[in-house]
């Protein structure tokens, strides 16, 4: 069991609604006191953000494990008037992804969502929409808390962490590892992102970026790809919350038999972290009512943050059929 505390931190910040839109903007934060696997209590600060129309349905929106709670920023072709994400039509809550230095698991991130939603005075979500880790947490919450949600739409996410995808993860912890050990812990997650982002795009898209006559220019423009994008993420991202977050995609498991809320499970065809099979897998094993619609796409995984043509159009129309007017 979990307690949620009153206060709210300090540095939450309100902002007032619009008379004209009738809208709300919290962009909050609070303490949460949460039980971990070993029994042992531990203070964790939930940053969230709520923002839409007082009293239209809530949709949750969530990422991979580098978005956080500002959808707008990292979701901004889904995000606004006229789009899927509309916060004059909807509330819209997000979250930062929660660290511990004892761990923490999708089931918990889940749970933290769960609190908020206490917090917040709201009873249920009409939809969860989840993308890569945010598709885990998104079944995470599904199974725990499946009385306060309508639908769930899981993308590029599943219901475990396949072994090929692990492996690759182990790998860039033992990176972080070589960075610490040698006193620089941000080369250590610079290296560990680069590497972790050729699996975010498959194969055939790097060699058409960077196949050149020359293999001297193809290693020169790769080199400074990989440390331009490892540099960025490095800047925001340390390596105890790198290694937390990717341990908790490696222990990510749920009960698909015991999701009963609608489901809308979204795949790419060329995804190599979450191929198809796994979701048509899923998709089996689901008993309440599920569909499994398939992207195609060269952008992989990465498909996600890179057709917002393809999914703006299928949002829009899952989330219209989730709320009954199809």
């Amino acid at each position: 069991m979990t307690a949620i505390e009153k206060a709210i931190l300090p540095t939450a910040m309100t902002a007032a609604p619009s008379a004209r839109a009738a809208t709300r903007l919290l962009d909050d934060a609070l303490m949460w006191r949460a039980t971990d696997r070993h029994g042992q209590s531990r203070r964790l600060t939930i940053r969230y953000r709520l923002h839409g129309r007082l009293g239209a349905p809530l949709r949750i929106v969530l990422g991979g494990v580098s978005a956080t709670r500002q959808v707008q920023c990292w979701w901004r072709e889904h995000y606004g008037a006229g789009q899927a994400l509309n916060p004059e039509h909807s509330q819209i809550l997000s979250v930062d992804w929660l660290d511990h230095a004892t761990g923490i698991s999708t089931h918990d991130q889940a749970d933290a969502i769960a609190q908020v939603l206490d917090h917040l005075g709201i009873d249920a979500a009409e939809a969860f929409v989840g993308a890569s880790y945010g598709a885990m947490v998104g079944l995470a919450f599904a199974q725990r808390h499946g009385h306060r949600l309508k639908h769930l739409i899981a993308i590029s996410g599943a219901h475990c962490s396949r072994p090929a995808a692990q492996a690759l993860r182990q790998i860039q912890r033992a990176v972080l590892d070589l960075g610490e050990a040698q006193g620089d812990p941000a080369q250590g997650v610079r290296w560990a992102r680069a590497l972790a982002l050729t699996t975010y795009r498959p194969a055939a898209l790097f060699d058409e970026r960077f196949k050149h006559a020359d293999p001297n220019q193809t290693r020169a423009e790769l080199a400074n790809y990989l440390k331009h994008q490892g540099r960025r993420y490095s800047n925001d991202v340390s390596a105890a919350r790198y290694r937390c977050l990717s341990e908790s995609l490696d222990s990510h498991y749920v009960l698909p038999a015991l999701i009963r809320c609608r489901v809308d499970l979204v795949g790419v065809d060329t995804d190599e972290l979450v191929p198809l099979d796994q979701l048509r897998e899923l998709d089996a094993l689901l008993q309440g009512t599920s569909q499994l619609h398939v992207l195609h796409s060269t952008y992989g995984h990465d498909a996600f943050l890179k057709e917002d043509q393809a999914l703006r159009f299928l949002l829009r129309r899952l989330l219209t059929r989730g709320e009954g007017h199809e």
